[in-house]
């Protein structure tokens, strides 16, 4: 099984999450990078109101991937442009599977997995599961645990 592990991360706390699972799946890791950042304000914003931020040229194509995962913060209870502007831009996905893991302050990760399920499963793409991190977890490092179970459950499809 081919699995690639999307993720966009700002403070770090999402590349560290996304970087654990990609090797417990032993996957294809890719990062989403925002053309030009923006103040916090203006990504909040953005989020909110579920706009897209221009990205670099990256892997959206699925072909030849069997699952897809989403990693991504949870900004205002959402997920952040550039996020949501991969999500517009995936193709070859439809029939596939895709798992979503957010990672966060404390609160908004079922708005945000909801934005995700709605833009990939408009594509064809079919939801199997989904978790959520705790920035202080990843930051003590006892985010491991949730990883593993997350990962078994990916690899069991």
């Amino acid at each position: 099984m081919t699995t690639r592990v999307v993720y966009y991360s700002w403070k770090g706390h999402t590349e560290k999450v996304a970087t654990a699972l990609a090797k417990l799946l032993d996957a294809e890791l890719v990062r989403i990078e925002p053309v030009r950042d923006c103040g916090v304000a203006g990504k909040a914003m953005k989020a909110f109101f579920g706009m897209k931020s221009p990205i670099k040229t990256t892997k959206t194509d699925l072909t030849g991937i069997d699952t897809l995962v989403i990693a991504s913060p949870v900004w205002a209870g959402k997920v952040p442009a550039y996020v949501n502007t991969y999500l517009d831009s995936v193709t070859g996905g439809s029939g596939k599977p895709f798992h979503v893991l957010v990672e966060m302050g404390g609160r908004g990760d079922q708005s945000a997995i909801t934005v995700v399920r709605k833009a990939l499963e408009q594509k064809g793409m079919t939801f199997v599961s989904s978790v959520s991190t705790i920035e202080k977890d990843v930051d003590s490092g006892s985010f491991t645990g949730t990883l593993e179970k997350f990962s078994t459950g990916i690899r069991k499809q």
